[in-house]
């Protein structure tokens, strides 16, 4: 299950090639819009490729870099965006964070059979939620207490965590509504 490490170490290998390769010589106005297109091309392939291959290949689709580039370059994409004080970025940002926010967790209930549409949504979801993020929203202040806080620096080891504790325990105890708190405590 560090499956996606695997993936980010292979994106921050490629990154920086396809950083020399948008060529900073060029000046950095012809730089910045070179590297953006690429980054643009690369990331519209990438996601072109999981669309088709999860149809009849979920596994490939879901757990190799070619076709996940396109999640973490859009984290790139939308910061060159942002950075460049885009109209359209200045439009978005004026959508209350709270209903994206909402739209997110809604969209983590769909069944499972929706896995190409969700995966989709919150890439997309969560773009738009960090433009619209500010500082006086009520989001921001959820977000940024202590508690979440704390949650979101230990979030990767409870990633790490839980997939063991949970298939320990479907192997001895089961799961069920009685040990589920138990389980919690566990993983923390």
């Amino acid at each position: 299950h560090t499956w996606s490490l695997g993936v980010e170490e292979q994106f921050y290998f490629i990154f920086p090639i396809i950083f020399w390769f948008a060529g900073l010589k060029k000046g950095i106005s012809k730089f910045e819009k070179s590297f953006f297109l690429i980054m643009i091309f690369l990331t519209t392939v990438s996601l072109l490729s999981f669309i088709h291959i999860y149809r009849f290949n979920q596994p490939f689709a879901y757990f190799l870099m070619p076709t996940r580039f396109w999640e973490i370059a859009s984290g790139a994409i939308l910061f060159m965006a942002i950075n460049k004080n885009n109209f359209l970025i200045k439009k978005v940002g004026n959508i209350p964070p709270l209903i994206i926010f909402i739209l997110m967790v809604l969209t983590l209930f769909l069944p499972t059979s929706f896995g190409l549409i969700t995966t989709i949504s919150i890439v997309f979801l969560s773009s738009l939620f960090i433009i619209c993020l500010k500082k006086d929203t009520l989001c921001f202040r959820i977000l940024t207490h202590k508690i979440v806080l704390f949650i979101g620096l230990i979030s990767y080891s409870l990633y790490l965590w839980h997939w063991g504790v949970l298939t320990i325990a479907r192997w001895t105890i089961g799961i069920d509504s009685f040990n589920t708190v138990i389980l919690i405590a566990l993983i923390f």
